[in-house]
């Protein structure tokens, strides 16, 4: 009789339970990553919907449609996941219902050889006759804690069978749970798998559109980058002033500096939703890639007549109106500036001080039906990568 046994296979199965709290917080974080990804898709189902509503080929669907792709992307990824997750908890509550009912069988077989021994000594036999006979004190002690033990013995192999039987039957309905989820999971892969197809075929279908009109890319491209140089030597002047203004008015700019240095990484994006369609730096066009791009900001395409916001409290520096750019808005962090450029219009004057959050104007929507918010960051040397100062957001 080994009751033990049956004691060491629940201490195993309750043991397994704290694993399978693990594995729930695990499930909640990818869960979690998942509606992040959803949202993030939601957001660039709109901005992609808006670039068709007009113009069928242009540079800023092919990028809305480039972002959905990624994002569906990681959302596929997200997915499998959970499936994996899934396929291990099963395979691990498999592997506890083999040793449960194996322990279960060892528990019968051992609680049937004690009731067959009960009843073959039982024949003829009375306790109390059985007590009596004892010739001593201590042995009709000792007698009486033998029956004692015994009957609890039977007992609790009992009350052992009856929990195990239980705890397999959880085990058993938590797999088909797991199961369920795991069918529905998959069915989701496949739906996301086949939009993700049609995505890539929409993809290359402009792709081909885009280099085929190449001559008119090339001409809207040198007008940005006159746009985009006249807008760099305006905001250069308008800097390189206001550090001489600080300097002979001797004012102390170091706590505001030395505040937006520490929210690197930080900020909050200057648009509520979006993503960063044209990175900082060199990289080449998307259709044409004998030109190259030189990006002193980072693009953000977003909604139609989004808010644009302040990143950091500071003063309005200046605003300034360049054609093809819209109107931008420059504001001063101590020895930092952000500019806010592509905006419709504007809602704040030269010299207001504004806060964190607080609207400067709505984005342009140009011609081809782009919403898009150019940001800049310059520091006490020049222009730096905004993306490493902007809050991370989900892919």
């Amino acid at each position: 009789m080994n009751i033990n046994r049956a004691f060491l296979v629940l201490s195993i199965f309750f043991l397994l339970t704290g694993f399978d709290s693990m594995a729930q917080d695990q499930r909640k974080t990818l869960e979690n990553q998942k509606n992040e990804i959803l949202k993030k898709i939601q957001e660039t189902e709109r901005i992609l919907s808006q670039t068709s509503s007009k113009k069928n080929s242009s540079i800023g669907r092919l990028r809305a449609l480039n972002e959905q792709i990624q994002t569906r992307s990681s959302l596929i990824s997200a997915i499998k996941g959970e499936v994996n997750l899934l396929d291990s908890e099963i395979s691990e509550n498999l592997s506890i219902i083999q040793a449960m009912e194996n322990d279960l069988t060892q528990l019968k077989k051992e609680y049937a050889e004690m009731i067959y021994t009960t009843q073959k000594t039982s024949k003829g036999f009375n306790e109390m006759t059985f007590l009596f006979a004892s010739s001593t004190f201590n042995q009709l002690f000792m007698r009486m804690k033998y029956i004692k033990q015994y009957s609890e013995a039977r007992k609790k192999q009992a009350e052992q069978i009856q929990i195990v039987q239980s705890s397999i039957g959880l085990q058993i309905a938590e797999i088909e749970d797991q199961r369920k989820s795991k069918q529905s999971l998959l069915n989701d892969e496949l739906t996301e798998s086949n939009k993700l197809e049609e995505l890539r075929g929409d993809q290359k279908d402009l792709i081909t559109k885009l280099t085929q009109d190449e001559q008119r890319i090339k001409k809207e491209l040198e007008e940005q980058r006159k746009a985009e140089k006249q807008l760099s030597e305006r905001i250069e002047a308008i800097i390189e002033e206001e550090r001489k203004a600080a300097l002979l008015g001797s004012v102390d700019m170091t706590k505001l500096t030395e505040a937006f240095a520490k929210e690197k990484g930080k900020l909050p994006w200057p648009v509520e939703e979006g993503f960063i369609s044209s990175k900082f730096g060199q990289h080449r066009h998307p259709t044409i890639k004998t030109i190259t791009i030189n990006n002193l900001g980072v693009d953000i395409q977003t909604s139609e007549n989004a808010a644009v916001k302040a990143v950091f409290p500071g003063k309005v520096s200046q605003v300034l109106s360049i054609p093809g750019l819209g109107n931008s808005v420059l504001v001063q962090h101590g020895e930092y500036f952000t500019v806010y450029s592509k905006l419709k219009t504007v809602v704040v004057k030269k010299g207001d001080q504004v806060q964190i959050g607080q609207t400067l104007g709505q984005v342009l929507t140009d011609k081809d039906n782009i919403s898009q918010v150019k940001f800049r960051v310059h520091d006490p040397k020049g222009t730096v990568n905004p993306e490493t100062w902007l809050q991370k957001r989900s892919k």
